[in-house]
């Protein structure tokens, strides 16, 4: 074109008389300018056009002027006007930068003194390729959740762009503990690849374990140009849903019946030598307590014995270390709870005789490394352990295999196990009693923890289960206490050693309950 307007101009000087010279007259090249698809954030491109004069006078142009509506076409001029002579040209440059997912428009008007085409257009046109990331919902409020209970939202990630969207990593921040959590269930950890008009979502799931706000920022970023970083943000109150007050008063000096169920089977002697060697320990805080008692031994195969001891008794603990040695020469069938039964309903523990009392607690505590086998199981003695006293006065405990599958000890030189104590277990599970473990390396310890809860009133059975064990409040007269713990196996309040509440003193105990059953 430049070749061919050079050649026209040329031959200007020799005019031939007669003839008028021609007015200005504008030429643009090219009217439209097309710049193709270019990789958002990473390519850019300029073209040019080009203001040619075609007549005989100057061309008077204005600073042409571009009209698009994003800002991706930019004009370059130098001044606010030009004068483009007869023959000659002026350059402009146009540069189009996308920066996302795109197609753009727009023009450039031109305007001269040109009496035919005061004004000319360029038009334009470009695209951009790039990935596009749009993620949902921004915010999610779960509101006002009752601790233990949940609520999850989803959360996803699509591509609404035209090339692959790469997600490079996710990270949350999150409120202590950690109640909002984010799972990705299926899902490898990142890098995700997410082709065109595709999507992905993950779970982020809220679980409160306290009272109070919990919030979340959950970060993700990938190679969307425009937006590489996306936060989304996530907030919840845990609160509770039922709260529960329990009240007791602490009893008198006890007076108690106590009768040991001892396991006479073949594979009971280190454990018969272990309760025998330190049943001091049992019978030293037993007679600290005061408690006015009558103790008497039988077996699991045998339900009748010779002698009770009692307050009256100047060595106690040396007669009690003798009569849990019951030997091993017992039946392999052990029936502790039938035992039990027969020796309290019709035998030498039953009433009339010199062990049972009327107004006395009764106390059964077996001791064996194997289940009980009694005729018709557990559950069938429920009926007359409920009549032989009345409710609370009537506590089972055992020194039994570990729940729920026993546990192992050692027996000169050699690992042993301990069947676990199932039907034992659970009488003292359904009357609030206390187990511990046949396996123990220190009997002296749990015989004393043992003779501390059948003496005084250290545990206290909480009614509802599962309860949320930070929202416990203990008060003793009114005064809040610290001095005690929760065991989660009993579902009981147990005042520390040295700290029990003493007679006629109130216990109050508050707690809340998880609002959909236990984490």
């Amino acid at each position: 074109m430049f070749l061919f307007f050079s050649f026209l101009f040329a031959c200007q000087d020799y005019t031939v008389a007669g003839i008028e010279k021609r007015q200005a007259d504008i030429l643009v090249y090219p009217d439209h300018i097309n710049f193709g698809h270019l990789l958002s954030g990473i390519e850019s491109d300029s073209q040019t056009f080009i203001v040619a004069n075609a007549g005989d006078e100057d061309l008077n142009v204005f600073a042409p002027e571009l009209v698009s509506g994003n800002g991706r076409f930019s004009l370059q001029t130098e001044g606010d006007s030009y004068v483009v002579s007869a023959g000659e040209l002026q350059e402009f440059t146009v540069t189009y930068i996308p920066e996302t997912y795109e197609s753009n428009g727009g023009y450039i008007d031109i305007v001269s003194d040109d009496e035919d085409e005061p004004l000319v257009m360029v038009t334009l046109e470009g695209y951009g390729d790039a990935p596009v990331m749009s993620v949902t919902p921004l915010e999610f409020d779960y509101g006002d959740i009752s601790i233990g209970c949940d609520n999850e939202e989803r959360i996803t990630i699509r591509n609404e762009g035209n090339l692959d969207l790469i997600i490079d990593s996710i990270t949350q921040m999150v409120t202590q503990p950690v109640d909002i959590l984010f799972e990705l269930g299926s899902l490898p950890p990142p890098p995700w690849v997410l082709a065109p008009n595709t999507e992905l979502d993950f779970l982020v799931s809220y679980i409160p374990t306290d009272i109070g706000a919990d919030d979340s920022s959950i970060t993700i970023i990938g190679n969307d140009p425009v937006l590489p970083e996306v936060e989304v943000t996530q907030h919840g109150d845990g609160d509770v849903e039922q709260w529960v007050q329990q009240q007791w008063e602490q009893d008198e000096i006890p007076v108690l019946d106590i009768l040991w169920v001892i396991d006479d089977s073949g594979s009971m002697s280190p454990f018969q030598q272990n309760l025998s060697q330190n049943i001091g320990s049992f019978m030293t805080a037993f007679m600290l307590s005061g408690a006015d008692f009558n103790m008497a031994v039988i077996t699991t195969s045998d339900p009748y014995f010779s002698t009770v001891v009692d307050m009256s008794f100047p060595n106690p603990e040396q007669t009690m270390s003798g009569l849990v040695m019951t030997g091993i020469h017992g039946g392999g069938i052990e029936r502790g709870l039938q035992m039990a039964k027969t020796a309290l309903d019709t035998g030498a523990a039953s009433p009339g005789g010199n062990f049972f009392r009327a107004d006395a607690k009764l106390v059964v505590i077996f001791v064996s490394d194997e289940p009980d086998q009694s005729i018709g199981g557990w559950s069938s003695y429920l009926s007359f352990f409920d009549n032989i006293k009345p409710a609370g006065d009537f506590v089972p405990f055992a020194v039994i295999g570990d729940e729920p599958s026993g546990c192992t000890y050692n027996y000169n030189g050699h690992h042993r196990n301990a069947t676990f104590g199932a039907g034992y277990w659970d009488i003292v599970d359904y009357y609030g009693g206390s187990w511990y473990s046949i396996c123990a390396n220190d009997w002296g310890v749990q015989l004393q923890s043992l003779a501390n809860e059948v003496t005084e009133r250290r545990s206290f059975m909480l009614d509802k289960p599962d309860p949320i064990e930070d929202t416990i409040e203990v008060k003793v007269n009114g005064q809040i206490t610290s001095e005690w713990e929760y065991d989660a196996s009993l579902n009981a309040v147990i005042f520390s050693e040295g700290h029990v509440p003493t007679e006629g003193q109130t216990i109050t105990i508050d707690y809340a309950l998880w609002g959909c059953g236990e984490e």
